[in-house]
């Protein structure tokens, strides 16, 4: 598939600039020049013959090791030329970078200044030097002189033609090489090469300005390192030869130095460069300050290095495209640090070889895919604290593998040996890279197509990508470990404090997350004439949970006779360590948190981070906001319920209450089997209370006291069972004869049970509404222990019984097969797909522990908007279960939070005019049947393309066609509007978190009432489950009962109402309520069903002339009519008599 097409990523770039002037003759490393610098670093192997046979990766049949498969091919392919760069067209961009050389090669040589004169003297000019640490002294006597560039020239993506287009543009870099004579032996020391660097950018930038062009001008921070500012060259949008704005480009003017610049072991990672005043004292290594002048020196050896692997790879340049592509939709050069540049190193080094296990990873003859995948098993798998990169290694003893482990987090060593390229990445922002890569090797070997999600989703959205996330705030004062060698180290303390706040973290949090991502993004850019700004003091935090880990009560530390350790473990936890006994005889320092019942242990990862952050970064629990338990509300009952009617406790315990109730009643159940004349086979529970998933956990209720409360609290569930007897020949073949003896089991299992002792069991044998004789209308409902189980009789043989019926050849009577088609249908319904899709749901739920309450919160979130009535309840459950069971580009969610986000992100995103979803929770449908599902899809849409029916359309297996569940509801305007307000819910997400307000996490439980025709607000004292509503404005123990002393199953007056009104009205009305305690109907008017049409006395809606006017009478002679709505309002109320309260609209 065309990637453009998708409309998953906005590549950004304009192809159209067709400039037919001679192209400027720039300045770029030519290959002789890159071949010369590659001389100085190790070559690849070049023995290519020998690659292809030694190659990690080879071994599999040619088109899937080259590829994969010839569909994946094909889509790396498009997306190839989709983010490719048409350099031949970029004349404009050309003149301009030739312009700029020329700009500065003829700057002439500034005069011999004090540093501090000539910042002032640059001041006058509007132009500040962007200096990002400490001024120099206001006495310093070293001086600064402006001479011409040693050398111009493209570095970089562009130079090496593997630039990618993105949303956001691309850079195109120019190195301009100051010249050694700017500088002194001494510069290395107290930031002097920086102040002068700053210095020589300013003039520059001066330069560039002074010629009119109408470059637009800021500077920036390279890779965000505070100690390099950089020049940003924006395009003049004035249509001149150098207007290059439709290149979508930026030009960064990068000021550097040749590597003779500097005797190089001065700047050793365990060499200190910034002095304290007392020169007697010992210093501490300064190994940031010194990677950051020493990577000054390494864009040639760089561009070599790499130049070098695309000749001799073919597959190199593309490879590098994809990682680009891949890096950016997941922010990763953004947030951590871990650029395009690096990951294309680290290939270069798997294509190198001389690894420490020897040999190499990647082979010059491997394709595009195999070098990409090759890298990220590489990142997923290799240990960065145990085995450094070292592309090159330097003979210096003071740059051994010992130097760089000692003084940096993370190590990548350069073709030189000598610079740690990786020197701002972070062993947090390692991590972050890793486990992308993990993700990214799970997905290529997913046998399901994968490539949308590894290449063209935007995946860095951290609502969906983390279970918790942290906002700290950087607190004004600061640590005390932040002293002047660290501050020479990282210029920006948010900075320093983000590599704190992630090494205590990781520390504290131990197993209990797979990643803790602490995102801080120093991409700060500001006008020539303006002062350096305050970075973002907000610090984002992702945690992506360990499922079976992260919600232990008790960190283990070490015993009270390792004293150092022990005395380590309570410094770092404080008050919160113990001295403890456990069973197994060990005393141990222990840090116990007190925590019951799955909420709040769910959230003893909070409790810790809240903890740390205060006890070690002063940071009070006030100022950090923390998203992970804040829905968890929306799942209790209101605070008005009574305690004596609902104990909170169920909180705590869940669905074990019922569920172990359930046990003993299928015990006591099966206890009866002797008084019977077959056996009961199987139980299977069917309800959503015992497949953990009612919007409410099941409370039980004491018989006896029921008479007590008002109509409000007068609802009691009633838990589906089916009770599957044993197969006999002597079951009748007449569907009336068989319902009979049906009546005939249930009465006598209730006898049964009464004389066994259960509270009291009825049976239910008439429904007065039901008109089909083939229907099943008995069940057996039994009060026990505070429940009420519903049982019903399933026997195997009674699908084949109807499906005869409806078949028969013999039969005439087509009404007769019609109503034995529909009895099959309800009774697959009620006794295969409900049971079937009950263990799938059970199952799922055991087996992610966050998948209940995410079901349970969206069908609350289902109801706040008048929705339940339209997506049932299985539905709901399959699209919360589908995000744990298919989550890519994402991990499997730990937390409710993250399910509840990911299953409105669902909503909101899914193409269902255009897509079906296949739901495969237990690995049933294989690619065969994917494309069976895809098939009926398409033939659906294509005979009913105005979606009256199967508008969601949801495969699962055994139901290919994907209508099982959505036939019927929701309609297509219902399934627009659940749409509509899932991507509202998710921008009101968004601006809750940015603005760190709880309280807006309300609107996104709050329906807009302004697009229904009719609102008719419902008396609270007569809706029997008015407890249950979600903002209960009246008290649920108000007025007194309306019913007598029974106990009524499933008595709901509200719902019996509206099933009315839908058999009058049919599709002429479209009714909305919460069936969890909502107080009002909305009601929407068909527009469909609008339209004019000829009068009919069998019409099924109140209806008037099209030619009435307002005030009632006739304006012509049309035979056509259209429905009354007015009238039909009026009905509805009638109807309703004292369950209306008013109505509205």
């Amino acid at each position: 598939m065309d990637a453009a097409q998708t409309g998953k990523y906005d590549f950004g770039g304009d192809d159209d600039e067709n400039d037919d002037d001679e192209e400027g003759d720039w300045e770029s490393q030519s290959d002789e020049d890159m071949e010369s610098d590659q001389e100085q670093v190790k070559k690849p192997n070049s023995s290519d013959s020998t690659d292809a046979a030694g190659g990690e990766l080879e071994g599999l049949k040619e088109t899937y090791d080259l590829f994969k498969s010839n569909i994946f091919k094909l889509q790396i392919d498009e997306l190839l030329q989709e983010v490719g760069v048409p350099y031949d067209k970029h004349k404009s961009l050309k003149r301009a970078l030739e312009h700029l050389k020329q700009t500065m090669e003829s700057i002439p040589q500034g005069q011999d200044m004090l540093l501090t004169q000539f910042m002032d003297s640059m001041a006058k000019k509007n132009v500040n030097v962007p200096l990002t640490q400490t001024a120099p002294p206001s006495d310093a006597k070293y001086k600064f002189c402006f001479e011409k560039p040693a050398s111009v020239s493209v570095v970089g993506s562009y130079a090496l033609k593997a630039v990618a287009k993105t949303k956001a543009g691309f850079n195109v870099d120019l190195a301009v090489e100051m010249p050694n004579t700017v500088f002194q032996e001494k510069d290395t020391v107290n930031h002097r090469y920086f102040y002068k660097r700053a210095c020589y950018l300013a003039v520059l930038a001066q330069a560039i300005r002074e010629t009119g062009k109408g470059f637009e001008l800021e500077y920036s921070l390279l890779d965000g390192d505070a100690h390099r500012p950089i020049l940003l060259v924006k395009s003049p949008k004035d249509r001149s030869p150098l207007d290059y704005h439709k290149s979508k480009c930026v030009i960064r003017i990068l000021p550097c130095i040749a590597s003779d610049t500097f005797p190089y072991y001065r700047l050793a990672p365990g060499r200190n460069n910034v002095r304290a005043a007392n020169d007697e004292t010992i210093e501490r290594p300064t190994p940031q300050y010194n990677a950051s002048l020493l990577q000054d020196t390494t864009f040639s050896f760089s561009l070599a290095f790499l130049y070098q692997h695309s000749k001799h790879c073919a597959a190199f340049t593309d490879a590098v495209l994809l990682s680009k592509v891949w890096l950016y939709q997941r922010r990763l050069a953004e947030t951590t640090g871990f650029t395009p540049f690096l990951f294309s190193v680290i290939m270069g080094y798997l294509l190198q070889g001389g690894l420490p296990a020897g040999g190499k990873k990647l082979s010059a003859g491997h394709s595009s895919y195999q070098l990409i995948r090759g890298t990220f098993d590489y990142l997923a798998n290799h240990d960065i604290t145990q085995n450094p990169i070292f592309i090159g290694k330097s003979d210096h003893a003071e740059f051994t593998q010992k130097h760089f482990v000692d003084n940096y987090e993370v190590v990548v060593v350069d073709p030189t040996g000598t610079v740690n390229l990786a020197s701002q990445l972070t062993l947090s922002g390692w991590k972050q890279v890793q486990y992308e890569a993990k993700q990214a090797m799970d997905m290529l070997n997913d046998p399901a197509d994968q490539f949308d999600c590894m290449f063209l989703k935007s995946v860095g959205d951290s609502k969906l990508k983390y279970d918790h996330l942290v906002s700290v705030r950087v607190p004004e004062e600061h640590v005390k470990a932040y002293d002047t060698a660290n501050a020479a180290e990282y210029p920006v303390y948010a900075q320093f404090f983000a590599k704190q706040l992630g090494t205590i973290l990781t520390r504290g949090l131990t197993d209990r997350a797979h990643l803790v991502a602490v995102r801080y993004a120093n991409d700060l850019s500001w006008p020539l004439d303006g002062a350096v700004p305050a970075p973002d003091t907000a610090l984002n935090i992702g945690i992506i949970l360990n499922a079976e880990t992260h919600a232990r009560l008790v960190d283990q530390g070490p015993t009270a006779q390792e004293k150092e350790k022990a005395d380590s473990f309570r410094a770092f936890w404080g008050d919160k360590a113990e001295l403890r006994r456990f069973k197994d005889g060990s005393i141990l320092e222990s840090v116990v948190w007190e925590t019951r019942g799955y909420e709040q242990r769910s959230l003893i990862v909070q409790q810790i981070i809240q903890h740390l952050v205060q006890r070690h970064l002063g940071v009070s629990r006030k100022k950090i906001h923390y998203w992970a338990g804040q829905f968890y509300p929306y799942t209790h009952l209101a605070d008005t319920v009574p305690d004596h009617f609902y104990n909170r406790e169920l909180e705590v315990t869940g669905f074990q209450p019922v569920m172990g109730v359930y046990q003993e009643f299928a015990k006591r159940l099966r206890s009866v089997d002797d008084a019977l004349p077959v056996l009961i086979s199987n139980l299977y529970p069917i309800s959503p209370a015992l497949r953990y998933t009612s919007a409410h956990l099941p409370h039980p209720i004491d018989f006896n006291k029921a008479a007590r409360y008002p109509t409000s609290l007068r609802y009691v569930e009633a838990l589906d069972v089916l009770v599957q007897l044993e197969n006999s020949a002597r079951w009748p073949d007449d569907p009336a004869e068989l319902h009979k003896v049906k009546y005939a089991f249930y009465c006598k299992i209730a006898e049964q049970l009464r004389d066994a002792g259960a509270s009291d069991a009825h049976v239910v044998v008439e429904d007065a509404l039901e008109t089909n004789p083939f229907a099943g209308r008995g069940y057996l409902d039994v009060y026990f222990q505070g429940y009420i189980f519903r049982c019903h009789i399933y026997l195997a043989q009674e699908a084949d019984l109807f499906k005869n019926l409806s078949t028969r050849q013999k039969e005439t009577d087509e009404k007769k097969k019609e109503r034995a088609q529909l009895a099959l249908s309800r009774h697959l319904y009620q006794f295969r797909y409900r049971r079937t899709h009950t263990y799938a749901i059970q199952a799922a739920c055991a087996k992610y522990p966050a998948l209940s309450s995410t079901i349970r919160l969206a069908k609350r979130w289902l109801g706040a908007h008048l929705l339940t009535r339209h997506v049932s309840e299985e539905v709901c459950e399959l699209l919360c279960a589908h995000i744990f069971k298919e989550p890519y580009p994402w991990s499997t969610p730990t937390s409710t939070f993250a399910g509840f986000v990911r299953f409105l992100h669902l909503l909101a995103t899914w193409d269902w005019r255009k897509t079906p979803l296949i739901i495969d929770l237990q690995n049933e449908i294989s690619t065969t049947d994917r494309d069976a599902a895809f098939k009926h899809f398409t033939d659906l849409r294509g005979r009913n393309p105005q979606m009256s029916q199967g508008a969601l359309c949801i495969a699962t297996p055994g139901d290919l066609e994907g209508l099982r569940w959505t036939r019927h509801k929701p309609s297509k305007p219902v399934a627009g509007r659940l749409q509509m307000l899932a991507q509202a819910a998710l921008g009101v997400l968004d601006e809750a978190i940015t603005q760190g307000s709880e309280k807006a996490l309300k609107r996104i439980f709050a329906t807009p009432m302004e697009d229904y025709h009719a609102i008719f607000k419902l008396k609270p004292s007569l809706c029997t489950r008015y407890y249950e509503n979600l903002r209960p404005e009246a008290d649920p123990m108000m007025g007194k009962s309306q019913l007598d002393t029974k106990v009524y199953a499933k008595l709901d007056p509200v719902a019996e109402f509206l099933e009315e009104l839908e058999r009058i009205y049919g599709d002429t009305v479209l009714f909305f309520h919460d069936t969890y305690g909502g107080d009002e109907i909305a009601v929407v008017w068909n527009p469909l069903e609008a339209e004019p049409r000829k009068f009919k006395v069998a019409n099924k809606f109140n209806s008037r002339p099209v030619d009435i006017n307002a005030k009632g009478k006739l304006e012509g002679k049309s035979d056509l009519c259209v429905p009354n709505f007015d009238a039909i309002a009026a009905e509805i109320v009638r109807l309703g008599g004292d369950l209306i309260q008013q109505q509205s609209k």
